[in-house]
């Protein structure tokens, strides 16, 4: 049978005094109180307390890299994004980035998006908040949640800034671009407001709302966007199946070549990884394989394959697609 530390057994109690038994009383309760004290901070702690929110790169059609303090790896699934990092893609490539709360961020072509900040913050009895602030250098961008996300329960705060403007986002499916040229915006679910500096707030809570201002020019109203500028915004951010995509449990392997020297496919290994393909050199017996790992089909590992070979500066001549069993 548990015994309180603080309050004496049934068995003794007729040999304290009534003195002693009032001091253990009162020390019981001052540490029940200094328990519910600590219990008050840590709750509050929790409630206000932000992490870092976990943002992932789930899929890459290649060539892609990712931008930290300065630095460029060349992109690959499985990669967490950090605060201040930058998703780049290059002409052809596309990116596909995964949320904490489920949602996603596509890249399309040419693209850079910096993570200026991004947190979530788990209360005590309410929903998780995820909050970001996000930069759109240039290129085309489009966010999403689906029914997984959505039934987290996730409560979202997120801003866009382009060039022009900043995106107010609440849990919605919205497309976005931004070049020397233009910035716009296409609403497909959901709302976004519009913010630009001294001027009205605009609201596009309608699907296919579009907003796009061009530089130089006098700023129109929102309008409406037509069937087919819907469909080549969804296009701009889609990756095309046997063009180079890599994702997490790909199976499929593109060799680039096998060098006797390790030097050799060192060299060949880091050319790759500067021009955005995540190359990996394996050795055995004497032998150095550079290779690009998860593959998502043999048609994108023999893209990816015919690419390297087209250009002369890599030194790719052979290599060869390969089934990864393992």
């Amino acid at each position: 049978m548990y015994t309180d530390p603080y309050t004496p057994s049934v068995k003794h109690t007729h040999s304290i005094s009534q003195h002693r038994q009032g001091f253990y009383r009162t020390r019981l309760a001052r540490y029940l109180r200094a328990l519910m004290l600590i219990a008050c901070v840590g709750g509050l702690g929790q409630a206000t307390q932000a992490a870092a929110a976990n943002t992932v790169v789930e899929a890459v059609q290649l060539p892609a890299w990712v931008e930290r303090q300065g630095q460029r790896s060349a992109a690959q699934p499985g990669q967490q994004l950090r605060d201040n990092d930058k998703a780049i893609t290059a002409d052809g490539a596309r990116m596909l980035l995964r949320l904490q709360d489920r949602s996603v961020i596509k890249l399309g072509e040419k693209t850079q998006l910096q993570i200026d900040a991004m947190a979530v913050r788990q209360p005590r009895g309410e929903p998780s908040s995820i909050t970001s602030s996000l930069r759109l250098v240039t290129g085309v961008f489009r966010y999403a949640t689906d029914y997984t996300s959505k039934a987290l329960g996730y409560k979202r705060e997120l801003n866009l800034q382009m060039a022009t403007a900043t995106l107010g986002i609440r849990g919605t499916d919205f497309w976005s671009m931004t070049d020397a040229e233009h910035d716009a915006v296409c609403v497909f679910d959901g709302s976004v407001a519009v913010v630009r500096d001294a001027k009205p707030e605009i609201v596009l809570d309608k699907p296919g709302a579009f907003w796009v201002v061009f530089t130089g020019q006098p700023e129109q109203p929102a309008g409406q966007a037509t069937p087919d500028q819907l469909a080549k915004f969804i296009g701009q951010a889609e990756m095309k199946q046997g063009s180079g995509i890599l994702l997490q449990g790909g199976r499929w392997r593109t060799v680039a070549g096998v060098r006797t020297r390790v030097s050799e496919a060192v060299a060949l290994r880091l050319r790759l990884q500067t021009a955005g393909y995540p190359a990996v050199m394996v050795s055995n017996n004497g032998r150095h394989e550079v290779r690009i790992n998860q593959l998502a089909t043999r048609e994108d590992a023999e893209a990816v394959l015919a690419r390297l070979q087209a250009n002369p500066e890599w030194g790719v001549t052979q290599g060869r697609v390969v089934w990864a069993a393992n």
